[in-house]
Formats: C-alpha cells, structure tokens, sequence
C-alpha cells in the first residue's frame, strides 16, 4: 500500500511521540526546542479515519561527529504499533529523504534506539563508531547517512 506523507504541525506529532517513546518518561515535554529551529518540519502519515500513524521531525544541525555539512537530524520518528512493518516507516523515511535533498543536505544523521538499528541501517544508514549511549536505560547509537550519494567516511567524534 502506498501511504501519503505530509507537513504537520509540531504539535500534531506529539501523541504519537506520547504513546511510543516517552510513555516512560512523562516528565519530558513533548515539545522540543528544536521543534522550532528555522527549518525543521514534521511529517506525519494517517489511516483511511484520518488518525496519524506515523511522524518524524527534521532540523538542521551538525551532529557530534565529523560529517558534511549541511547536516540535519532526524528526531522523534514514530509508527503506531499495530501498523509496524506496513510500509508507514519507510514512506516517511522516503519523503524525509526526498525534502532533505531539495534542500541540499549533505547529511542525514540520528540518535537510533538500538532496537530501531535494524531499520536505519536496511535503508543505508550506518552506526558511527564510538556513538552509543544509554538515557534513561535505553541504548542509543548514533547513525548516518550521506545524501550525496557517498558513504560517509568513518566518522571520528568530535573533541
């Protein structure tokens, strides 16, 4: 099936972002500063009622690493579990892509959870060396993605 991917609002991905990754951490606002970087948009893909199943959030930013520039980060991405493994992801990973090369991004970089590396990886994206941490008990890896159609040299951290 193919799924439509359009621009949201911030606000609009939030009770995705609620439900699937920050049910444990109610103490965290769903809004995030870089929600309003100049810039950043959000995406979203619906069901035939019109309820959000998917999003994720782009900004500009240099990641932590050595990487081309212009660089920009995917955040918050999230597909409602029942529709997991139907496509919603890789839409809105395809459109994210698309948006990021009209706008002459070098990079696409993030910060995976390691049980979402799978995912990254089968659509060209590589873990970067010395870039995983834990927050809040959740492993995270670094990845990235150059859209020039180049891999990313081993990128080393920044000092």
């Amino acid at each position: 099936m193919g799924w439509d991917v359009f621009e949201v609002a911030a606000a609009e991905t939030y009770p995705l972002r609620a439900e699937l990754l920050r049910s444990d951490r109610t103490d965290l606002d769903l809004h995030l500063p870089e929600d309003d970087v100049p810039g950043a948009f959000h995406l979203a893909v619906t069901d035939d009622s019109g309820a959000i199943i998917g999003v994720a959030s782009a900004t500009p930013a240099a990641p932590m690493f050595t990487a081309p520039m212009p660089a920009w980060r995917l955040r918050q991405m999230a597909v409602a579990t029942a529709m997991q493994g139907c496509g919603v992801g890789t839409a809105i990973f395809g459109a994210l892509l698309e948006r990021l090369r009209s706008r002459h991004a070098a990079t696409l970089w993030a910060e995976s959870r390691d049980r979402s590396l799978g995912f990254y990886m089968a659509r060209g994206m590589h873990p970067v060396p010395g870039r995983h941490h834990v927050v809040s008990g959740v492993d995270y890896t670094d990845v990235v993605l150059d859209l020039r159609g180049e891999r990313v040299p081993e990128p080393t951290a920044r000092a």
